[in-house]
């Protein structure tokens, strides 16, 4: 029987974005190459994931706050929110 860490990988490697090392980007670029490479991406972070959104507006209060990557995994029944950080 597979577990949690079975499935969910502790890094990621994101050499398939091919984005440059020595150029500097920002959250949008890296946002846009991982759109683009997205079955890949979902492969690198493991069994069971699906894309659900992209920029999802969530509301607390009064305050918007804008979600950049939204994935469901559909083994483990939750959610998986990245707010990409440069």
């Amino acid at each position: 029987m597979e577990t949690g860490k079975d499935l969910v990988r502790d890094s990621y490697i994101l050499e398939f974005l091919e984005l440059s090392q020595h150029h500097s980007y920002t959250e949008k670029d890296l946002e846009t190459a991982i759109i683009n490479n997205l079955q890949m991406f979902l492969l690198e972070m493991g069994k069971g994931f699906s894309f659900v959104a992209r920029q999802k507006r969530i509301r607390m209060d009064i305050d918007d706050f804008y979600i950049d990557l939204v994935f469901y995994n559909r083994l483990l029944h939750c959610h998986l929110l990245i707010d990409l950080k440069i």
